[in-house]
């Protein structure tokens, strides 16, 4: 394996950086954070002018014709921005729809994904329900009933992707969220993101495939988008606490020069080595059409568990300073947390890996 990135994945990662660290300033998170809604309105249309939107969909819709591991590039700047976007729902959603959707879906909702007009999102989290890859809610007859948590952005989609179980077993489907039979319920998450539960009664729903492992094939790239997130999230925050401790003086000299604070800041450089060699190999056997179970398990174990330490072990070096809602290091604490939980923490990823290695 090289996941050292070519040409075109390194030119996505330069200018989304470029991009998001324009368009996302503290300042502008402040503002955002004031405001009616959790929507960085100016660089999701930057990045969509630039193509990095669809940057993972097929060029016939308008799309880059890139893969997972350039679309990762995308959200791990997101993370080090913690830039209020929908590119995790809506661009997965998107993907599943340029693989398992008809071409009168692909060509009805991708180019509009791809210039940014159009946003989408993803239902595939149920309430008190881990199985993601095994979804309660019941589809039968062209309508869907059943609860769909944590749905980002539904406001603003125009259509969800929801994970459902026919007579035929789970599969992806196309809802309306402003349709008939769908009600929202209002919450925020962690990282004081607003988010929906969705109740689906008998809701109008399209099935988007006849391919049975299309639900697995979206959690599987879900989960290693929240990877790549995490790492983006935890760079940033290894970064921004390396930097303090480097000009905050204590007893006349940096911070940084202290042995334990030096010993402790290193063993985050390892855990967020970690999370990135782990990210990179779950995104690459992703888009090579690889069996990434087991590598996913470990990357999101690493993406929470070690995550965790990252975000505990800036916050202390940081002292006071690092829970001040005025200092920007919060944001990534919250991101950190709401990304650490998100489909399964590292707890559960080890009782999945043991099953594994024992069923075999």
């Amino acid at each position: 394996m090289d996941f050292t990135l070519d040409e075109a994945e390194q030119v996505v990662a330069d200018l989304a950086g470029e991009i998001l660290t324009d368009k996302v300033s503290p300042e502008a998170l402040s503002a955002i954070e004031s405001g009616p809604e959790w929507f960085a309105a100016d660089a999701w249309l930057a990045l969509s002018g630039a193509g990095l939107v669809g940057i993972a969909l097929g060029e016939d819709v308008g799309g880059g014709g890139l893969d997972l591991v350039a679309y990762g590039q995308v959200l791990r700047a997101q993370g080090a921005s913690v830039a209020p976007l929908p590119l995790l729902p809506s661009g997965l959603a998107a993907m599943a729809i340029d693989r398992f959707g008809s071409p009168e879906q692909r060509a009805a909702l991708l180019p509009g994904v791809a210039r940014g007009e159009t946003v989408l999102s993803l239902g595939i989290q149920e309430p008190n329900d881990d199985r993601t890859r095994h979804p309660s809610a019941r589809a039968s007859g062209g309508v869907i009933t059943g609860q769909k948590s944590v749905v980002e952005f539904a406001e603003r989609a125009s259509r969800l992707v929801v994970t459902a179980t026919s007579d035929r077993g789970p599969g992806l489907f196309l809802v309306d969220p402003a349709g008939p039979g769908v009600s929202m319920t209002a919450g925020l998450s962690t990282r004081l993101e607003p988010v929906h539960l969705v109740e689906l009664d008998q809701a109008p729903a399209e099935r988007l495939t006849e391919d049975d492992d299309a639900v697995a094939w979206l959690v599987d790239r879900v989960v290693a988008s929240l990877c790549a997130t995490q790492l983006g999230v935890t760079e940033a925050a290894l970064r921004m606490t390396a930097e303090y401790t480097s000009t905050r003086e204590q007893f006349g000299r940096p911070v940084a020069t202290f042995q334990a604070v030096t010993q402790r800041l290193a063993d985050q450089y390892i855990n967020v080595q970690a999370i990135r060699l782990t990210a990179s190999t779950a995104l690459w056997e992703l888009a090579r059409g690889l069996d990434a179970a087991d590598d996913l398990r470990i990357a999101k174990w690493w993406a929470s568990e070690r995550a965790t330490e990252v975000a505990h072990a800036s916050q202390h070096c940081h002292g006071g300073m690092g829970v001040s809602v005025d200092y920007p290091l919060h944001r990534y604490t919250l991101w950190n947390k709401h990304l650490t939980t998100s489909l399964g923490a590292g707890t559960q990823q080890l009782r999945e890996l043991g099953a594994a290695l024992a069923s075999a």
